[in-house]
């Protein structure tokens, strides 16, 4: 039999399993992490024994509160998850050269041309996760399959903290209902019931374009070779305030510090952006969104506010209410370019330089003067302030 070429991993209930390892009191409570259980916004993670009472990730906080009122809340403290994501990745890329990056917690590895490590590619599995898990300190489940998406239902069937290596893939699959399929949602997923189709294999014999569609790069085998390409076609920050905001300084000042850990985000990773959009909530819960492409792909700091902020202005021209919420997005990322010679690189250079002392002496160690307004609402750590219920996303 072939060897199976992808392994998923995904950290078990990341935000939640690290609070859990900083204070070993909070194991087996159900422990919500985004903020406090009055506050505004929503869940970013629930531990196992919470999401055993119906709370789970996006779930408004005082909604999590009324489902499970003995929960334990915690803001979160995400620069020291973004360390330790850090530290996840890097401890990957020691076993493959070729390493996607799904988000902060999970990923998919290349481990076909590993197979000579080890005995075997299950045993070369086990070895990669034992790592992980011993360098941030927590449970990783993992997945074996031969291609990405059997790797990542075996991941799934693996969890939690366990290793799965599913055989028989492609039968497992064509069983499937649709709705297990990543990228099939609710919408789609009751489309195909009014045709009468729940299964893969049923779509697969019915509607084979359709199934080709949904399928397309699911189940290629290994990871792409050729030109590096970014894992992650956008990077995106948000938060939600303490209050609803109408005053333009302190709205502007939370675009531009979120522009900054995204232009810092995209230097770490060596991207360049060719899109930039901003999304807001109102007060009424209404959402909008408004982007731009940027005049040639950068990771400067500069030019991202200087078409974001155009964005912000317009979107809040939708209605006459204060905002709960803003958030940024690069787009359009890309590990090369071609620059044309009339485009000044001086703010790359500046984004650039501000970015190595950040590094060195942490990212407050430098803060632009758009963003000290947040100063008088959040407290300030060495990697930057610690927002009420941000958004770590990839």
């Amino acid at each position: 039999m072939k060897p199976p070429q992808v392994l998923h991993l995904d950290i078990d209930a990341f935000f939640a399993a690290v609070e859990e390892m900083l204070d070993p009191s909070l194991r087996g409570k159900p422990l919500v992490v985004g903020g406090l259980a009055h506050e505004r916004g929503v869940v970013c993670t629930a531990s196992y024994a919470a999401r055993r009472f119906g709370v789970h990730s996006g779930m408004a906080l005082r909604t999590a509160a009324r489902k499970c009122p003995q929960a334990v809340f915690r803001r979160g403290r995400y620069h020291l998850y973004s360390r330790i994501s850090q530290q996840f990745f890097a401890c990957l890329r020691r076993f493959s050269p070729r390493v996607e990056e799904v988000s902060v917690d999970e990923a998919y590895l290349d481990v076909g041309g590993g197979r000579y490590l080890c005995r075997s590619v299950y045993d070369l599995a086990a070895r990669i996760k034992a790592a992980a898990e011993a360098e941030t300190g927590l449970k990783i489940s993992a997945g074996l399959g031969f291609s990405r998406l059997g790797a990542k239902l075996a991941c799934e069937a693996a969890k939690p903290g366990g290793l799965f290596w599913l055989h028989d893939e492609e039968e497992w699959i064509s069983h499937l209902t649709l709705d297990k399929i990543p990228g099939v949602g609710p919408q789609t997923y009751f489309v195909l019931q009014g045709l009468g189709v729940r299964r893969v294999h049923e779509l697969k014999s019915r509607y084979i374009s359709l199934w080709k569609k949904i399928f397309a790069g699911h189940q290629r085998g290994g990871l792409e070779r050729g030109r590096p390409e970014p894992a992650n076609r956008s990077f995106s920050r948000e938060t939600t305030f303490p209050e609803d905001i109408r005053d333009e300084g302190l709205l502007h000042s939370h675009l531009a510090y979120l522009l900054d850990r995204l232009a810092m985000q995209l230097l770490r990773e060596r991207l360049f952006a060719g899109r930039v959009e901003v999304k807001v909530r109102f007060s009424d819960f209404s959402t909008f969104c408004q982007r731009a492409a940027l005049s040639f792909p950068t990771y400067s700091y500069f030019q991202f506010w200087q078409s974001a902020l155009p964005l912000l202005q317009a979107l809040r021209t939708k209605k006459d209410l204060p905002l709960r919420l803003v958030g940024v997005k690069v787009e359009d990322l890309q590990a090369g370019r071609d620059i044309l010679p009339f485009f000044s690189l001086r703010d790359e250079q500046l984004t650039a330089g501000i970015h190595d002392v950040k590094e060195r002496f942490g990212a407050s160690a430098l803060r632009s003067a758009r963003s000290m307004l947040l100063e008088e609402l959040y407290p300030i750590e060495r990697d930057g302030m610690v927002l009420k219920t941000a958004s770590l996303t990839k």
